[in-house]
């Protein structure tokens, strides 16, 4: 029985050590927001390379979705938890914000501004469907300048703002949560890194470098959860 437990000790300490980056939760902090009536959460993480050699990977830092949309994408991810229970909607939080200024802050500015940004999407959308090779080299490029190089043992770090509306009562197809003030609720980041999996979105000679490249790095990494304030 010890000799066992030795063992899967032993077995975890290198599973742990053959790990080349972590990400890591530094901070988590909330703010409430008047204007938007909402509350806005700011979350400092970092990534680092825990080996001595530079490692690579495809990771869009400026992208953050949640866990349950993350099919096929390279951005970092998050899921929330109610004490250790998964709460696996996409619909909690939301990341993007339109700030208008005192000068700009008419009704026919933002009608104006909103329309536009509608019309843009649609356009862009249309072509993607219209012309498979724009849709290709679209993602191409996307996914190529995408790669994130780190060197041995350093750290980058990140910021990512994602925003409550603080309604406590939500309902997604058949599930329901209720955001009870009472709980305790935790982030966790996530890293789902993948290599050949991306190849209908790389040229030939672009798989085959990366294929021969060992130090272009794939598999799944998980950070520390931190408490967040869902408190009124």
């Amino acid at each position: 029985m010890k000799l066992k437990l030795l063992f899967l000790l032993i077995s975890f300490w290198s599973f742990s050590q053959n790990r080349p980056i972590e990400i890591k939760i530094d901070s988590i902090t909330s703010k409430d927001s008047k204007e938007f009536r909402d509350r806005e959460f700011t979350i400092v993480y970092h990534i680092k390379n825990l080996s001595n050699k530079e490692v690579s990977f495809f990771l869009n830092s400026k992208k953050f979705i949640p866990s349950v949309a993350s099919s096929m994408q390279y951005v970092p991810t998050y899921r929330l938890y109610q004490n250790e229970t998964p709460i696996d909607v996409a619909q909690v939080f939301t990341t993007n914000r339109t700030v208008f200024t005192s000068k700009d802050f008419n009704q026919q500015s933002i009608d104006e501004y909103l329309k536009n940004r509608r019309d843009s999407i649609k356009l862009e959308y249309e072509k993607i469907n219209s012309d498979p090779e724009y849709a290709w080299q679209k993602n191409n490029k996307a996914i190529m300048n995408s790669i994130l190089v780190l060197k041995p043992n350093e750290t980058k770090q990140f910021v990512q703002k994602i925003n409550w509306d603080k309604k406590r009562y939500l309902k997604s197809h058949d599930l329901e949560y209720y955001f009870d003030e009472n709980h305790k609720y935790f982030l966790e980041l996530e890293l789902s890194l993948l290599k050949s999996e991306f190849q209908g979105r790389l040229t030939k000679e672009e798989l085959e470098a990366i294929m021969k490249n060992e130090n272009f790095i794939k598999g799944n990494y998980k950070s520390n959860k931190v408490e967040m304030n869902f408190r009124e």
